[in-house]
């Protein structure tokens, strides 16, 4: 168990759960930001050989790797010389599971305290692997853009040696009819022993085409609707942060359930460069920063500080009734966030 109290701001994080808590000066405040953060997203490599067209970050197979001694510098860079390190890192890439170092990755996490989680795309797991994580792993994401990718044997795999799994289902204008059926609970029977499914909002990056993001159409109104009935059986669901300031506005969901953006506030990202920046979607040089030329904290505490005044509520829509809890849109590609009026 994690426990952190710095000023108005507290965290609590249970390793073994998963399950956080944050409040700030009472149990009824929330916290500007985190001192420390709570979570590093961290890409080991921008290589991938799967290729996929949606493909944010324009992975390809170009033997781009952290090295395990960078990867490590990264860990230490982040300890905070009184309160400690962050919470849990969510590994990415690039695909991990094609890093030559992965296992080592995650054992390196795991002597620096903190509770590794990973998305792949699931090609690469074996049952040897798994058996190597068992016990190691916060949870695995399968990233997917439909139900046939996903691999059922290799989720298999995951369960049988009782890592948590997660499927991270992006979402777009070209899947949100099968999304539709999976919220309404009619494909319950694909994702038995799934612990959750991650809808995460397609941005226009990378290689993803900009016409296939979400529109405020009939569909994404049907999805909503969906979401916000009760009486539906269906797996877990939750979402990212970027598709927050939809649930607030079209549903009656309470805030107090929802986190907002994250990034730059309570969690941060770094590449296999070691550039510093709020989160992997970042576009603008201007919030980016090396740990070989700035301390963490600098960057953390100091640098970043303009971003988070910058981007705390751009939200003007006063016709929803959460807009004082909702950043308003995504920092770097506004044009996803379909309810946002600036």
């Amino acid at each position: 168990m994690l426990r952190r109290h710095i000023g108005n701001y507290n965290f609590v994080g249970d390793a073994k759960t998963g399950i956080t808590l944050r409040w700030g000066k009472t149990i009824n405040d929330n916290p500007i930001f985190a001192p420390v953060p709570e979570l590093a997203d961290i890409s080991i490599s921008n290589h991938c050989t799967k290729g996929c067209s949606f493909c944010y970050k324009n992975s390809k197979p170009n033997q781009e790797f952290v090295s395990i001694e960078d990867y490590c510098y990264i860990l230490d860079s982040m300890n905070h010389h009184k309160y400690g390190n962050v919470f849990q890192v969510a590994i990415g890439g690039g695909e991990p599971l094609e890093h030559p170092d992965f296992l080592s990755i995650i054992d390196k996490t795991l002597e620096h305290g903190i509770v590794p989680n990973f998305t792949t795309n699931g090609l690469n797991l074996t049952s040897e692997l798994c058996k190597e994580l068992k016990n190691k792993i916060g949870a695995v994401a399968l990233s997917i853009t439909s139900i046939d990718d996903i691999f059922f044997d290799k989720v298999s795999l995951l369960i049988k040696e009782n890592i948590r799994v997660n499927i991270h289902y992006v979402l777009s204008s070209q899947n949100i009819k099968e999304a539709i059926s999976i919220v309404s609970g009619e494909k319950n029977k694909y994702f038995k022993g799934i612990n959750a499914i991650i809808f995460l909002t397609y941005k226009p990056a990378g290689r993803a085409n900009i016409d296939n993001i979400l529109k405020d159409d009939y569909n994404l109104n049907e999805f909503l609707k969906k979401i916000g009935q009760k009486n539906i059986i269906r797996p877990k669901i939750g979402f990212d942060a970027c598709f927050v300031p939809m649930l607030l506005y079209h549903t009656d969901i309470s805030s107090d359930l929802i986190d907002t953006c994250e990034g730059g506030f309570f969690s941060v990202y770094i590449d296999h460069n070691l550039n510093v920046s709020p989160c992997s979607f970042s576009n603008n040089s201007h919030d980016s920063f090396n740990l070989r030329e700035y301390d963490f904290y600098d960057i953390w505490l100091d640098k970043l500080k303009v971003y988070r005044i910058k981007n705390k509520n751009k939200c003007r829509r006063a016709d929803c009734p959460s807009h004082k809890q909702c950043r308003g849109c995504c920092s770097y590609y506004p044009e996803i966030t379909t309810c946002y009026v600036g």
